[in-house]
């Protein structure tokens, strides 16, 4: 947002002189300053200021030698007349006229120079309303108001420069998206008075009521629940008086004429949109507050046809919608030079529908910006008020008796009150504040306050009462205006060091491993496109859609990291690089049913799961010396998963999944299990057509695994243990079992029966054909036995083996083979 640092000095006189330091107090206060900017002409009120003088058009001429020049000369309070060669032809002998004399330097930094122009001398220059930076007006030179006296300096009737504050407005403060909320923040930031911009309003004139104009019909009270109007004739419609202009285009808007830009100038200095309309114009003289209807047509201001939904909030006329509402209204009932009847409209909105409607149609203006922030509802009663005495002032116009207030009532209760503690603040902010300091913030600030033997009783201004809730939120508003004053130091710790939880270190684990083994860790987008999670098989029940989304790519929450990891793998692919191996650690989700709450009232998920996933494709280390040509395949992506689980101390094995979901390749696809069997992930060759869908062209694997599933499944981080001085016995068995025993069962058995002695277990071969029965296969096992105190004896290691393969045998029928 930019304000004219002159129009914040209108309310705050006696604010600092230089803006940098007005910058300064704002900034350290809250209001951020994001930058300052010099616009006009370079100190007017000083010697810059003496060249640019008001003339008066004594007579002129057609130029000798130019069918397109004129010879004009001018009085500019010198005396003589000056001669001034003019392209401009929007003047007549007796105008008023502005004179930059040789020596003014122009707001882009032109110096103006005596000059022959065709053979002509030319002393000076007749300038226009952009040419001093006061508009975007160049049909022709100012001429300017009668009265003003030839002679006089520009800058005493005109604002010929200004410095412009650009501010970052934080959404929860609408009330500083006016210029006299911010002059309200730099009166008290500088402990100054501020003016009142306010009181008064315009006394009707005309004759009738204002519903012999136009009635209002609000069908929609929870979209719009105030809506004001007023009526005006005999309104002359033309251009707005410099001093407006000016203000509107060192403000970042563009002068239309001087019913619009009175709207325009109330938004910019009260905070409430407003918008005018032509009452010869509104079907019917109804103006009718409703939902627009599905595939609804308005053609806005910006000459754009455009589809409403049921959705919107429309303000309609008998016949169509006029105003798609809080954003753009329609050509139908635009204000132009033949208007004469005018309805005002200050309403209301809802802010999340506005910002809806705003996002849905693209559309976003300085109305929007404001209405979608959740405005202040007594505004609209504040800029009516303001923008009638404008408009009786500037147009001409008689306001008809009587204002249209629907929604009134809802407004009449009595304003929120808070109790602040006399030790809060002193407790939260480590400075005391003297009675006196506290009540001047809150005066300054707008709070109707009271003392009272524990502290203050605050009335809440209307234009706070979103944000004023809690004896907090006065603290901060003491707090904010003594930043200096706080201490620089920490509080005293008082607890010990904080201590990271069981499945913080395992994340952190698993990170460390991936990165080791040669991944590279993204962080892609928890929100995906709608539909997402209905291809990836998820019930469209069990899929949590936002309500609001920001776009229309980030609709709902994901159910799987593959989407993501795909996207990112397209956009290297199509960048050159072809061998992907990324990692990340995120959470998915699945919808609750309907209307679950948990303890605080927020809604909850059924799952919030935490995963890592990793997706391969290419080929691995590629540039590594110590990896070359690795191809990136199941057997690869299994076996980092693998390594993973076992970094974490937890032993996978991989089991076939025979009819995997159809984003998953049949016949490479395994769900990964711990060694009781409890399901830990998956790891799988992606579907060719769900990664081309997706943009990537080559294989790809992937594989998830759950960490919550993976912390339960009691793996121990693994621990350094002293290599052992004596040798170790190895010994080989063979057993023969069924198909359906998995060969993570078995190991995990011969473990817990190998006791202290049994080092390690490993397969070491597979074997299926004769003379092993159908239906069975031979596993050999290597059997490694070490003790830490001693060389073993071949009578210990053969007691341990005779107990492995009787368990064997009991628990799974397994023979040993000869």
């Amino acid at each position: 947002m930019r304000i004219p640092y002159s129009w914040l000095r209108q309310y705050v006189p006696n604010a600092p002189a230089d803006p940098a330091e007005a910058a300064r107090l704002l900034t350290i206060s809250g209001t951020a300053v994001e930058g300052i900017e010099r616009v006009g002409v370079a100190e007017p009120a000083g010697d810059g200021g003496q060249w640019f003088r008001i003339g008066k058009v004594l007579e002129f001429e057609q130029h000798p030698d130019a069918d397109k020049l004129r010879l004009v000369q001018v009085d500019a309070g010198e005396g003589a007349p000056r001669q001034i060669v003019c392209g401009a032809t929007n003047f007549q002998q007796g105008d008023t006229v502005a004179v930059v004399l040789p020596g003014g330097r122009m707001p882009d930094g032109m110096e103006i120079k005596e000059a022959k122009l065709r053979g002509v001398d030319s002393r000076g220059m007749m300038v226009s309303e952009r040419e001093l930076g006061l508009s975007t007006d160049h049909a022709g030179i100012m001429v300017l108001p009668s009265e003003w006296q030839a002679g006089d300096l520009v800058h005493e009737h005109v604002p010929l420069g200004d410095d412009v504050l650009e501010f970052e407005i934080t959404g929860n403060r609408p009330d500083c998206l006016a210029v006299y909320g911010v002059a309200r923040e730099l009166a008290t930031a500088a402990g100054v008075e501020l003016l009142d911009a306010w009181s008064g309003d315009a006394e009707p004139t005309a004759s009738g009521d204002v519903r012999d104009h136009v009635t209002v019909d609000v069908q929609a009270p929870d979209l719009c629940p105030r809506y004001m109007a007023r009526a005006f004739v005999d309104v002359t419609v033309g251009p707005s008086p410099l001093w407006l202009k000016a203000r509107l285009a060192r403000s970042g808007m563009r002068a239309i004429n001087n019913v619009v830009d009175v709207t325009n100038y109330v938004m910019l200095l009260t905070g409430q949109p407003l918008h005018a309309f032509d009452a010869a114009k509104v079907g019917g003289s109804k103006i009718v507050v409703r939902r627009a209807h599905a595939g609804e047509q308005v053609k806005t201001l910006d000459d754009v046809q455009r589809s409403l939904d049921a959705d919107m909030l429309a303000i309609a006329d008998a016949e169509e919608p006029i105003v798609i509402a809080g954003i753009m209204g329609a050509d139908k009932v635009e204000v132009t030079g033949d208007t004469t009847r005018l309805v005002l409209e200050s309403a209301t909105f809802d802010g999340l529908a506005i910002q809806r409607a705003s996002r849905v149609l693209g559309l976003r203006s300085e109305s929007s910006s404001r209405f979608d922030k959740g405005l202040d509802p007594h505004l609209p009663e504040v800029a009516l008020r303001l923008a009638s005495k404008l408009l009786v002032e500037l147009c001409g116009a008689q306001l008809v008796p009587g204002t249209i207030d629907e929604g009134r009532d809802a407004y009449a209760a009595a304003p929120p009150v808070v109790e602040l503690p006399a030790t809060l603040a002193p407790r939260i902010l480590g400075i005391e504040i003297a009675q006196e300091g506290v009540e001047d913030t809150l005066t300054r600030l707008g709070y109707v306050h009271s003392r009272s033997a524990t502290g203050w009783t605050a009335i809440v201004p209307h234009w706070r009462m979103y944000d004023t809730t809690r004896a907090i939120d006065l603290v901060e508003e003491l707090g904010r205006f003594r930043l200096d004053e706080v201490p620089a130091r920490l509080p005293a710790v008082t607890s010990g060091g904080a201590m990271l939880s069981p499945a913080q270190r395992l994340r952190r684990l698993l990170e460390d491993t991936a990165a080791g083994l040669g991944l590279h860790e993204v962080v892609t987008y928890g929100l995906v496109s709608p539909g997402t999670g209905v291809a990836l098989g998820v019930p469209e029940d069990d899929v949590v859609a936002l309500a609001n989304p920001m776009t229309t790519d980030h609709a709902e929450l994901r159910t799987s990291l593959l989407p993501g990891h795909l996207e990112v793998a397209r956009r290297n692919i199509h960048a050159g690089d072809g061998d992907v191996a990324i990692f990340e650690v995120g959470r998915t989700f699945l919808a609750a049913p309907a209307g679950t709450l948990g303890d605080d009232g927020l809604p909850r998920f059924a799952t919030e799961r935490d995963v890592l996933a990793l997706l391969v494709t290419g080929s691995l280390g590629s540039g590594r010396w110590d990896l070359p040509g690795l191809p990136a395949d199941l057997q690869a992506a299994a076996g980092i998963a693998v390594s993973l689980a076992a970094a974490a101390g937890v032993t996978l094995s991989s089991h076939a999944v025979p009819n995997p979901p159809t984003w998953l390749h049949p016949g490479q696809a395994a769900e990964l299990r711990a060694i009781d069997g409890t399901g830990i992930g998956w790891v799988a060759a992606v579907h060719p057509r769900f990664a081309a869908a997706h943009g990537v062209e080559q294989d790809a694997w992937a594989a998830h695994i759950d960490l919550a599933a993976l912390l339960a499944a009691g793996g121990t981080t693994p621990r350094f243990t002293p290599f052992s001085e004596f040798p170790p016995v190895v010994e080989d068995i063979a057993v023969v079992l069924s198909d359906s025993i998995p060969g993570g069962s078995v190991i995990r058995t011969v473990r817990e029966t190998g006791g202290e002695l049994l080092e390690s277990v490993t397969v070491f071969d597979r074997y299926v054909g004769e003379p092993i029965p159908e239906e069975h296969h031979s596993l050999a096992l290597r059997l490694v036995f070490r003790a830490s105190d001693r060389t073993l004896v071949d009578e210990e290691t053969a007691a341990v083996r005779a107990a492995v393969v009787a368990r064997l045998g009991d628990e799974y029928g397994a023979e040993l083979r000869g």
